[in-house]
């Protein structure tokens, strides 16, 4: 039994291992077929847009954010938690007058009196129309591949993800089942294992929150079930165990390792997308309400976060007020997902898209 449970895990973390390299080997040819420089300047793009293109929905959502911070619509309540100031500023205090049509949407969820999670907002405006508009916008300037190309690596991606989940989810449950296995009646100084085994299972849960927390998605969990599994095997009677559970976390961590050098989630940014990216970094930051939203679509909430004590030129004014808006925010927002989710790198990119903005069936059969 045990050697067929080996053998099985070794070869479906093969399995898992040859879809990663076969989605980024697809991944990477589709680059090369697509369009290598951009037809406008990077200036030329509205920060709502230089943040889907640099960090995904997410950072879209993170550049709305920071809109409605300047035009005196939010304020942050901590961890995590935004609301709508009270009262709010007259209309000649405001940074920015006008918004774009995501911080609109942000906007009428927000009541009065009333806290609303950050992530959420930032959620409400991901999933969002407006936000499939913007998409399309980049689609159309050849900065990201349309869906129907990317339908072929994703699937293959898509599949190589779900087989790896699967194994890090029974690598998670191994950890638990083998401190059961260790719990058995003991004397000496094997009984301090067993009390040990059973004081790690009953608090398991509280780890496997924290674990996540703290290192990613999923990732945590199996290093928590890989810690609790290690913890078990000094008290499990059959050593026999032992290289089976080894080489389970052992191959997960070593597939995890290859997926995320070949990418992450692949994302759908082309070369001429990565070109223009490359302009908009290469220009320093200026001052003005717009310059402070466009370095937020570059950098992000987390990287502002980590500058938040760095002083600032005074033209940069507006740029240190959504620094110490994001510090503010609080330490979970704007972490990107170190787990299964990816963040969004810098060679096509790796971010939570879910197909969004796919066309339906009946707009692709709409009449011309």
């Amino acid at each position: 039994m045990i050697p067929a449970i080996l053998l099985g895990t070794v070869l479906l973390h093969v399995l898992t291992l040859l879809g990663f390299l076969a989605s980024r080997h697809a991944h990477t040819r589709l680059r090369r077929s697509g369009p290598r420089r951009p037809v406008l300047g990077a200036d030329e793009l509205a920060p709502i847009e230089l943040g889907t293109l640099a960090g995904g929905l997410q950072r879209m959502g993170e550049v709305a954010l920071a809109e409605l911070y300047l035009g005196g619509r939010v304020i942050a309540r901590g961890h995590g938690s935004v609301a709508r100031p009270d009262p709010e500023p007259s209309a000649a205090a405001r940074l920015i007058r006008t918004l774009s049509p995501p911080a609109r949407v942000m906007a009428d969820r927000l009541r009065p009196k009333r806290s609303m999670c950050a992530e959420e907002l930032v959620n409400t405006a991901a999933r969002s129309d407006q936000a499939t508009v913007v998409l399309w916008r980049l689609r159309r300037l050849g900065l990201f591949f349309p869906p129907q190309r990317m339908r072929g690596v994703r699937r293959a991606r898509c599949t190589a993800v779900g087989l790896h989940t699967v194994l890090g989810v029974a690598a998670a449950v191994l950890g638990p089942a083998l401190l059961v296995v260790g719990m058995h009646p003991s004397s000496g100084p094997e009984g301090v294992w067993s009390v040990l085994c059973a004081g790690l299972l009953l608090t398991y849960p509280f780890h496997l929150h924290l674990s996540r927390r703290a290192v990613g998605a999923l990732s945590g969990p199996v290093l928590c079930g890989a810690v609790a599994a290690g913890t078990a095997l000094a008290a499990v009677p059959s050593p026999r165990v032992a290289p089976v559970a080894l080489v389970l976390y052992a191959g997960w961590f070593t597939v995890h390792g290859a997926y995320r050098a070949t990418g992450g989630r692949l994302g759908p940014r082309t070369l001429a997308g990565d070109a223009l990216l490359a302009e908009a970094g290469r220009a320093g930051p200026e001052g003005g309400p717009v310059s402070a939203l466009r370095s937020t679509a570059l950098l992000g909430f987390r990287s502002l976060r980590r500058r938040a004590d760095a002083p600032d030129p005074p033209e940069l004014r507006e740029l240190a007020l959504v620094r110490s808006f994001a510090a503010a925010v609080g330490r979970g927002f704007g972490r990107p997902d170190s787990g299964l989710g990816g963040d969004f790198s810098g060679d096509g990119g790796s971010g939570t898209w879910r197909g969004d903005g796919d066309p339906t069936t009946a707009s692709r059969h709409r009449p011309h």
